[in-house]
């Protein structure tokens, strides 16, 4: 069920290529900026029911990011161990849904914010595999919530990076989800699915390579130059907060 991307520039239609459904909303919504090998394209409409999204040739100076908001629940645990001083771990089935709701027109270079929109697609859901990691509560309550949101968000991104080269896949294979009081743990948890339904093994290989993960975590954050926080590690200072590196960091 992917979606189809046609380019309507000129006399005949072209196809250019395919984005799964889940990335379907975030790339190819209406109004979108869609690079295809380094080509400007305007999406004109997204066709849902058909799959399809219709685009054609332009030349801007601005690119557009979609806001993601993602729901998980928890549907049945596989396996799970609870390790002093590591705190608990976990795996099993879960639920996810995501909506995409508005979009930013960002310009280039400056990154100035010059416009938004909103986007009307249907929510969407799948089964999948996950595992998460609930740090020990004689750590987390050390922060003031926010502090503590800021610095699992960062966690949650490292995490995918290193992640991805643990496994050896593209980091868009893996989702995450940082919660500051997850539904299920009722604790401060992060956790990592495959990012396809039904699962093909990467949340259950990442369950038992969670020191490796973890030291590999530490060992990004640590060796970034950044004071903060930045892209190359827990993401901007403006999402993380200013102590989201440092608290990332001994989480």
């Amino acid at each position: 069920e992917n979606v189809v991307i046609v380019d309507t520039t000129g006399d005949h239609n072209r196809v250019l290529g395919e984005v799964d459904l889940f990335a379907a909303p975030l790339l190819v919504h209406e109004k979108a900026i869609y690079i295809h090998e380094g080509v400007q394209h305007h999406v004109d409409r997204l066709d849902w029911d058909e799959r399809k999204a219709y685009v054609t040739r332009t030349d801007v100076d601005y690119y557009t990011d979609a806001d993601l908001g993602i729901t998980l629940k928890v549907l049945e645990v596989f396996d799970e161990t609870d390790e002093p001083p590591a705190g608990k771990r976990q795996r099993g089935e879960v639920m996810v849904a995501w909506k995409v709701t508005m979009f930013k027109k960002i310009k280039y270079h400056t990154h100035e914010n010059v416009g938004w929109g909103s986007i009307n697609v249907p929510e969407q859901e799948m089964h999948t595999t996950a595992c998460w990691l609930v740090p020990p509560a004689e750590l987390v309550n050390r922060y003031d919530r926010d502090t503590l949101d800021g610095a699992l968000i960062g966690l949650a991104r490292v995490a995918r990076t290193t992640a991805s080269l643990l496994l050896m896949c593209d980091p868009r294979d893996i989702g995450v989800l940082a919660q500051v009081q997850a539904p299920f743990t009722g604790r401060p948890t992060v956790f990592l699915y495959d990012a396809v339904p039904g699962g093909v093994g990467l949340s259950e290989r990442l369950f038992d390579l969670t020191d490796e993960l973890v030291a590999a975590c530490a060992e990004l954050v640590a060796d970034c130059r950044c004071s903060d926080g930045c892209p190359s590690c827990v993401g901007p200072v403006a999402e993380v907060g200013s102590q989201g590196k440092r608290v990332a960091g001994e989480l």
